[in-house]
């Protein structure tokens, strides 16, 4: 009979897994065990993505061919050590408190309550109103495809690279790239936002048309890439680097070498390949926070964009 629980030792901490045994993965069979020993692989690069950000957890009980539940607050039984920050959701009058990863156990312990995605806010629990995280979300169109992402990722770096600006690209573990530029937390979720706009309005006219800006998406054209500046507001969050998918590949959303985005396939960074490649490469996003960027410039042109009658659409 398989075993029904598997303890693992966790930096000084005992994570005790139910169902290890538990496919999660259809395609080549991982399992939630395995799941936990990836997290373990690249514990550096996943609490270095999440710590101290309020986080929101990708739950599939039933592996990812099931049913994904959205947590906002922690699960019950939480062990003691487990940190949580309460953040408050002003449209709904409510508020949660989320898990705060502060130690890998933390994060083991999530996938025991069926965790596979972690999507932090790009604010910390120091002060969760103000952002300390720029996020450049390149989301393509249903008849766009990876190689447009690259072309369009290439004017976001030479937007930055004028900008003096450094960006840490990531695979986002299905279509599309993110890339993250680390910000002084000074201002609003509103400013973050309005200055991510103005950088992807700037992407937006030197792309020869390879990028539409128009609000819905319904209007956009199919073959273009979405320089998606709303996952700068509230409460928008996105799978963090090193963050597994919920699909059957067990596809991980992997930080990048810039000068790896021309060759890599997302399909190359899955929880089967990651452990080898982060054991070579360390963590890629390690040194995120020694290159913080003032946004004065970016919103010097939002504020030349709104004189100019560009308004700021409004928060999905």
């Amino acid at each position: 009979m398989a075993a029904e629980r598997f303890e693992l030792e966790v930096e000084g901490r005992t994570v005790s897994i139910s169902n290890p045994q538990r496919v999660y993965f259809s395609a080549r069979g991982e399992t939630k065990l395995d799941l936990a020993r990836y997290y373990l692989a690249v514990a550096p690069g996943i609490v270095n993505a999440l710590y101290h950000r309020p986080c929101m957890l990708h739950r599939f009980p039933d592996g990812v061919d099931g049913a994904k539940v959205h947590q906002k607050r922690l699960p019950s039984g939480a062990p003691p050590w487990v940190e949580t920050v309460r953040v408050h959701f002003p449209r709904y009058h409510r508020h949660a408190d989320e898990l705060c990863v502060a130690h890998p156990a933390d994060v083991i312990w999530a996938v025991q309550m069926s965790t596979v995605e972690f999507h932090p806010w790009n604010s910390r629990s120091e002060d969760t109103e103000c952002p300390d995280e720029w996020r450049i979300d390149l989301d393509p169109m249903p008849e766009a495809g990876y190689g447009e992402v690259r072309q369009v990722a290439e004017i976001v770096r030479e937007v930055l690279d004028e900008l003096g600006a450094v960006g840490f690209p990531k695979t986002s573990g299905g279509k599309g790239l993110h890339i993250y530029v680390r910000i002084p937390p000074d201002h609003g979720f509103g400013d973050v936002r309005r200055a991510a706009l103005a950088f992807a309005r700037e992407v937006e006219r030197r792309s020869s048309g390879l990028v539409d800006l128009t609000w819905w998406r319904k209007d956009r054209d199919p073959a273009t890439i979405f320089v998606d500046f709303n996952q700068n507001a509230r409460d928008h969050t996105i799978a963090s680097a090193y963050s597994v998918r919920g699909t059957p590949l067990g596809l991980v959303s992997a930080p990048v070498r810039w000068d790896e985005i021309d060759d890599a396939e997302p399909q190359d960074f899955t929880i089967a390949t990651m452990p080898a490649r982060f054991t070579e490469l360390g963590d890629l996003h390690a040194d995120l926070d020694q290159h913080a960027y003032p946004l004065d410039t970016l919103l010097e042109w939002a504020d030349r964009d709104e004189r100019d009658g560009r308004a700021t659409p409004p928060e999905e």
